[in-house]
Order: C-alpha cells, then structure tokens, then sequence
C-alpha cells in the first residue's frame, strides 16, 4: 500500500480519513497527525481550527508484499479506529447522563468483553493510548484508555475473569461524576483555587452516587469508582482511607488513571513521554500506590516498550535495544546503527514514543 497526501477542506472531512498533519491549537494539539478521524474530531475541526484546508492521507493499492512497517501502521490504525469509537460511545452514554436518562450498561458491557475476549495486541494499544489526541475529547477518551489499561494490568496480575470483568466496568466509569461538575472549573486552563479544587475532588463521589444506582451491578464496581483516588498513606480521597481498606480494583485503576493523565494533552497540561511518566510514578508514589501492582505495571511497560521507535530532543528516531528499571527514562538506544546509551548523555533525552 503507498500512501500519498491530499490536501481537503475542513467540510469534505469523513469519519475513518487520517490525518497527514498535526494540527495545533495555541500551542495545544487539536488532533494529531495519523489519527483516524470520527464525528466529535470532525465536529471540532470545523469549531476550531483557524485554516480551512488539511491534509490527509489517501492510499492507493498496489500489489506489493507488506513490510513488517506495514503491517504496525495497519494494526495501529486498526487500534485506534477502535478506541475512537469506543470513545464515541462513551460519549453518548455521558450525555445520556446529562439528560437525566437511566443509565443503561448495554455498551459498557459489549465493550469491556470485547476488551478482555479480542484485543491482545498490547503494543499498538499501549501506542495510541500515549498518542497525541484532541484535548476536548479528554474524558471520553480517558475513560476508554484507563479501561484498556486497567484489563491489561488485571491480567499480568492474574485477577479471575470475574474480577477482570468488574474491573473494566469499573474503569470506564470511573470518571462519569465528572459531567455534575461545573464544565468551567473542570476545563479552566490556568491553575485551580482551592475552592475550585475541592470542587473538583467532588467527582468520585459524584460517580459514586450514579453508577451504585444500577441495578444488579457488583457492589464492587461502585467502590472502585469511589474510591480510585485514595491513597495508601491516607493523602487521597474523599475518605482518606489506607492500604487494605481502599478497594483492589481502585488500587489498579489509581494506578492506571494516573498515568493515562500524565501522558495525555489537557487544558492546563501538556502530555510527558511515557518513559519520563514512569520514572516519576516509580520515585514519586510508591509510598501512595501499591506497590506490587505498580512494580508490575513498570516493569511490564518496559518490557512492551524494548524494540519500540523513539523521538529524541534533536529530532533524530531512535530504537529502544534495553531499558533500565533504575533509570527508566534514559534507555540504551540504537541510532543510525550506533548505540547510545542515554544515561551518559546530560543533553540528549527521549521525547515521545514513535507512532
């Protein structure tokens, strides 16, 4: 397949084209560059973007053996054509919410088996989980990607199909109180008042008082969505519960909600790279995560990311040959067939994953 770029008006744009350029917002992504389209980003570009032109890829078949290349780009795309309409989903469901509507599990439920019965190629999730994304899509898209995540760590840690699934759930609802907070604290791009922060602490509880209203759901479910920001030392909340007694599946998704947020473009943030985002969980909360859960989750990130591109600070690609538990963002690295290793080198540092 070659692809080639073809340069279209904001107006022509449809759901599945993918983007040939990133297109940047105030210095913010609005949506980045080989993303598959959908009709919120479509919606948005129109809204927002100041130029009335893009440019998208167009591919045109021709009969040729598929690179290994290839094959990831499809795959990834593949992957995040999914995670997008998960994202619409999750979308609808919040709005249904907004309009009072009972709330209905159906999609949450086909969603999540489809999570933990068909999607096992780790790579491109973990990929376009930490690819650059609208900003505006934030919480929809956070909702799916700390599901994936959560169903991903659940299984390295060999939780029972049971718990995998009430996990998941849990995990896609984690952050649906979100909607009863006032819209302009929650997206404010400057720093909070303390007011302001309180107000938006208010949201587990929120979640809490919506999803512990469905009928027949696991008890569990609701606590996990409760309680995802407590932390071990007492310092989370609203309870400031301790170790054992803060939910298991609220220990995993603390987890993984803490580190989809910090590799994600917000309002008031821009994404880390994930290597530097778990170097910083790994010093900074093992005292306020579990740390047999998080151990497992660094080290099996790690593992997913060896043999992965990389986009260094002078621009050049790099790929991952070994990774360092205790120096996790500076990587041995192979550029051009010469090896490097980042931890000798004080101006050179990895700045993004390569999609």
């Amino acid at each position: 397949m070659i692809t080639n770029v073809k340069r279209i008006s904001i107006y022509d744009l449809k759901p599945n084209m993918i983007l040939a350029e990133n297109l940047m917002l105030n210095s913010l992504t609005l949506v980045a560059k080989k993303t598959p389209l959908n009709a919120i980003m479509i919606k948005k570009i129109i809204e927002f973007y100041p130029s009335n032109t893009i440019y998208i890829y167009v591919n045109q078949e021709k009969t040729l053996t598929p690179s290994v290349q290839d094959s990831n780009e499809q795959s990834l795309n593949k992957t995040e054509i999914l995670l997008n309409n998960f994202s619409n989903n999750i979308y609808k469901f919040l709005n249904n919410i907004n309009g009072n509507s009972k709330l209905d599990l159906t999609e949450i439920r086909i969603m999540s088996k489809e999570i933990l019965d068909k999607n096992n190629d780790y790579i491109s999730i973990l990929k376009s989980i930490t690819n650059s994304r609208n900003i505006d899509e934030y919480l929809t898209r956070h909702s799916v990607n700390v599901a994936f995540l959560s169903s991903i760590l659940g299984k390295w840690l060999n939780l029972p199909q049971k718990d995998l699934t009430l996990l998941t759930y849990a995990a896609f609802l984690h952050d649906i109180g979100k909607v009863k907070v006032n819209q302009k604290i929650l997206n404010k791009p400057s720093k909070l008042t303390k007011l302001e922060f309180e107000e938006i602490k208010k949201h587990s509880v929120y979640s809490y008082e919506l999803v512990r209203t469905i009928p027949y759901l696991d008890e569990s479910v609701s606590l996990a969505v409760l309680m995802h920001h407590e932390r071990l030392d007492g310092s989370g909340y609203p309870l400031h519960l301790e170790k054992d007694r803060i939910n298991i599946f609220a220990k995993i998704i603390g987890i993984t909600d803490t580190f989809d947020a910090m590799t994600s473009d917000k309002v008031y943030s821009k994404k880390q790279n994930p290597f530097k985002v778990l170097e910083l969980m790994q010093y900074e909360c093992m005292a306020t995560l579990d740390y047999n859960y998080l151990t497992t989750f660094i080290k099996q990130m790690l593992n997913y990311y060896t043999g992965e591109m990389v986009k260094l600070n002078d621009n050049r690609i790099g790929k991952i040959v070994k990774t360092d538990i205790n120096s996790i963002s500076s990587p041995l690295i192979s550029v051009d067939s010469i090896f490097i290793d980042l931890k000798n080198e004080k101006d050179l540092f990895i700045t993004d994953l390569v999609p």
